[in-house]
């Protein structure tokens, strides 16, 4: 039997099922799957998503402040025993990755790197991502989230053959079901709790941090208030920001912060919201506004998630300029003329394109032929 590690800085809750399911799926070809994860510091605590596996190893994450940087040890090397692939993510701050690229030259096992091989939110000539790319062909295999994310590596020399793309997801078959199974009765009460009489309602789903532009979120909300009367917004979430949504919330009866929620409680949220806003940093939460029929409406700057790849500009979703009164203004004319409306189809497809089971698929795949080079 082959054994497979996976080395995680922390479990998101949206992580569970991937997990769960490639294991499942390796041991139908005789590779066991190993996971090893520590927990996050404070700041990113204050997102409330980690959970645990009990299969799995939880290890001390430890810190070392070097001025605005970091540097995480995880001590997991008495783990490395017998594995034949190795997977990590590619961040600096990961110590031991420099030690597993030395190492990988003197012992048995191959080295795999996954993730969006360079910091999404910074510019490509930054020195953090200047030094993060002399490490890119540091590996035996390329597990990159987007097609993006591959043509990037094909652009930095990483051979082609050796790139499986993932296509990054979440459970979009859960979001969805729920999503279905919601009745009216239930769909009326929450509205009337919140106080929204008409369905012109936004949302904003994720993790609160400054990335995230609440303030111009906000500021947008009370452009596009002064043009529909009946608008309302709802903040979905926590983090280091969250204050500014919740601040507001006290001032405007028509701003609503719900703090972060699970499941099928999330879920109610997307049912009674027309569009998601979300002008920067759009990642994996794309794929709750297709899987929820909740178009998100973004901006064209440069600084979003790998996942960006997955949007079809005017099928599935919405990119205006990085500009608040232009923003403003599509939103304003989306809910005016109901023209959301014709994205849900192509949510719909993209919603059963994008999906876990996929990802489990890809990057068994990847495993099974990064595991026979």
């Amino acid at each position: 039997m082959k054994n497979v590690l996976f080395i995680n800085k922390v479990l998101p809750q949206y992580r569970v099922d991937f997990f769960q399911q490639l294991k499942s799926e390796l041991l139908k070809h005789d590779v066991e799957l190993h996971l090893i994860y520590g927990k996050a510091n404070k700041t990113d605590a204050l997102k409330k998503d980690e959970v645990d596996i009990k299969w799995a190893h939880c290890i001390p994450n430890r810190r070392l402040k070097l001025g605005k940087s970091e540097i995480l040890w995880q001590p997991y090397i008495k783990y490395l025993n017998d594995k034949d692939l190795i997977l990590v993510q590619t961040e600096n701050k990961l110590f031991l990755n420099y030690y597993l690229i030395l190492a990988r030259h003197f012992a048995k096992y191959k080295l795999g790197f996954w993730g969006p091989a360079k910091n999404m939110r910074e510019d490509n000539d930054t020195w953090p991502n200047r030094f993060r790319f002399l490490f890119l062909k540091k590996c035996d295999w390329w597990f990159g989230y987007t097609t993006g994310v591959k043509k990037f590596l094909i652009e930095r020399n990483f051979p082609e053959e050796r790139i499986t793309v993932v296509q990054n997801a979440i459970d979009t078959h859960k979001l969805r079901k729920d999503y279905s199974g919601i009745p009216e009765m239930e769909i009326a009460e929450l509205k009337s709790q919140l106080g929204i009489n008409g369905n012109n309602t936004a949302l904003f789903c994720g993790s609160m941090y400054k990335g995230k532009s609440l303030d111009f979120i906000l500021e947008a909300c009370h452009k596009i208030k002064k043009d529909i009367p009946d608008f309302h917004m709802i903040f979905v979430g926590s983090g280091i920001e969250a204050v500014k949504a919740f601040e507001a919330s006290k001032t405007f009866s028509w701003i609503h912060y719900v703090g972060t929620r699970f499941g099928r409680e999330r879920v109610m949220f997307f049912k009674i919201s027309a569009i998601q806003l979300m002008p920067r940093l759009v990642g994996l939460a794309i794929l709750d506004s297709f899987a929820m029929e909740t178009p998100i409406i973004t901006t064209s700057n440069p600084f979003h998630g790998a996942e960006i790849d997955y949007l079809e500009n005017g099928i599935n979703g919405i990119m205006t300029e990085d500009d608040i009164d232009d923003y403003s203004n599509v939103v304003i004319q989306l809910l005016k003329t109901e023209k959301y409306r014709d994205l849900l189809p192509g949510c719909k497809t993209s919603a059963e394109k994008y999906t876990t089971e996929a990802m489990v698929e890809n990057f068994k795949n990847g495993i099974l032929s990064a595991l026979n080079i």
